[in-house]
């Protein structure tokens, strides 16, 4: 299976794979988003996986991440070496700048160009795996805002619980691209596991094009998640 949600029967996941971690508050939905840093075979609910994800900061090899999905596009090996290069380039490249935690991490758009205040790309969790497929010839999902579902504060806030209270601040939130009181085209983790619970033929074939309710994987959970 291209994605699944995981449980107590062990999976493989290969480098680069993506994988998923939930919300601890609301069921279903996925918080987190990074790629697998190592290949193993007894991956379960709760695993904790070494991960190249954007925290922030960006971040790569560190484990004890528990996650609760994967997802796999079949990388052929030159496409794990492209995802490698893309890697240790932002790496590098925010080591170099001294670019520190929350000045590497966008909400809106998914990535966002240099400019006078951070001189390198930044990206949100689910922008970073976007960007790396992207760089690696894989379109995961439909990424223009015009095309992609609106999300509200209240969404946010509740699916984030640790982070609801800053959120709440208009500062703070336009500093990660989220002007105004919403709802926002901002690219969801979730988006990602869902362009990959398709076939490899489907994945490789185009983009995913989100919906409402892919914030939760699968995304036809969303109506049993609001019960």
């Amino acid at each position: 299976m291209p994605a699944q949600r995981l449980g107590s029967h062990p999976v493989a996941v290969r480098k680069y794979d993506v994988a998923g971690q939930d919300s601890p508050t609301k069921r279903y939905f996925v918080r987190h988003v990074g790629v697998s840093d190592e290949e193993r075979d007894d991956v379960r609910a709760n695993t904790g996986l070494s991960l190249v994800h954007m925290g922030p900061p960006l971040e790569r090899g560190k484990s004890g991440t528990p996650i609760h999905s994967v997802g796999t596009a079949g990388l052929t090996a030159g496409q794990v070496r492209q995802i490698g290069v893309f890697v240790d380039e932002h790496l590098s490249e925010y080591e170099a700048e001294k670019i520190r935690k929350e000045r590497q991490y966008v909400i809106h758009p998914h990535v966002r160009e240099p400019d006078a205040d951070v001189p390198c790309r930044r990206f949100s969790c689910a922008g970073f795996v976007i960007e790396a497929y992207r760089d690696a010839g894989i379109e995961l999902l439909v990424t223009e805002p015009a095309r992609l579902p609106r999300v509200t504060l209240d969404t946010l806030a509740n699916a984030y619980p640790d982070q609801a209270h800053r959120l709440r601040k208009p500062a703070v939130r336009s500093l990660f691209g989220l002007e105004g009181d919403g709802p926002w085209p901002a690219v969801l983790a979730g988006y990602v596991l869902n362009a990959l619970d398709r076939t490899v033929h489907q994945i490789r074939g185009g983009p995913y094009l989100p919906a409402a309710g892919d914030e939760f994987f699968p995304g036809h959970s969303f109506a049993e998640a609001r019960e």
